[in-house]
């Protein structure tokens, strides 16, 4: 599965596609794919030098 990280409120999910509008903020965003996919980010999941914070730090409105 792909991470990816919403260009408005910075909630990052894990998810096949991206949904219409953010899950978090119900914002239609810009999502970004954030995906470990190199082997300098460690194979965790998520890259953190694309991600500030870890994916169970949700943005909380």
């Amino acid at each position: 599965m792909t991470w990816w990280k919403c260009s408005n409120c910075g909630y990052l999910f894990e998810a096949e596609t991206i949904p219409e509008k953010c899950p978090n903020c119900g914002e239609k965003c810009t999502f970004y794919d954030v995906t470990c996919y190199t082997p300098e980010c460690g194979c965790q999941g998520y890259d953190p030098k694309l991600v500030a914070r870890k994916p169970d730090e949700e943005s909380k409105f």
